[in-house]
């Protein structure tokens, strides 16, 4: 059930079976870091930290711009209502994708801070132990990996997933050789299913440029058993 907490100009959306519930210095990095809470630097676009918090362990993950756009706004966007926010956006994505059986990380919570006519966010994902992106799990991927990841692939555009920036960076794969799909800023959810080949086709680019060698015709197997 979700739950929205408000203190001063921010505002926390997060699932009210919590506890114990989100406080407001959760979405702040220094806040984590004050307390000597950092477990892992993850990279990445935006402030991404691993962090362990009374929750267990989680990531933190700060909405950055890219392109030309974040050399005069890195992190701001412009307000158009709360559940336009892209942490409130991304969070029900997130929820409902959870919600459906498909492997992603539980939403902890999403924020954001309103300033005149533009805010910030964050988002508090629970973190995936012992996995790694695909880049580093990859070498180590045989057939039948590739042919696990396309049929999950599949299962998340049959429930109606688009994933408009699908890279290799947004999957991981855990120590039981499963994979979990990872951010979904700007994604949404149809009532119908989709084809997967447009998610495959982005996923395949990203790893090409990365130089990550994949056994294509497995990965394109997206037909459930």
């Amino acid at each position: 059930m979700e739950s929205i907490l408000r203190s001063g100009s921010l505002q926390v959306l997060f699932d009210s079976r919590l506890s114990p519930q989100p406080e407001a210095g959760w979405f702040d990095p220094d806040w984590w870091r004050d307390r000597d809470a950092v477990v892992a630097e993850l990279g990445g676009r935006g402030q991404a930290l691993a962090v362990a918090s009374p929750l267990g362990q989680a990531v933190l993950r700060v909405y950055h711009r890219g392109g030309m756009v974040r050399h005069f706004s890195a992190s701001s966007y412009v307000y158009t209502g709360a559940d336009r926010t892209r942490p409130f956006a991304e969070w029900r994505v997130n929820r409902r994708l959870l919600d459906a059986g498909l492997p992603v990380p539980e939403p902890l919570a999403a924020a954001f801070e309103r300033h005149g006519p533009f805010y910030r966010g964050a988002l508090l994902t629970r973190r995936i132990p012992d996995a790694a992106p695909l880049p580093e799990a990859a070498g180590r991927m045989a057939s039948a990996d590739w042919k696990k990841l396309g049929k999950m692939l599949g299962r998340a555009a049959g429930a109606g997933l688009r994933h408009p920036d699908l890279n290799a960076n947004n999957i991981l794969m855990d120590a039981n050789g499963d994979f979990w799909l990872l951010d979904f800023d700007r994604a949404w959810i149809a009532d119908n299913a989709f084809d997967p080949g447009p998610m495959i086709g982005r996923l395949q680019r990203s790893m090409r440029k990365l130089g990550i060698a994949h056994d294509e015709a497995a990965l394109w197997d997206v037909i459930p058993d």
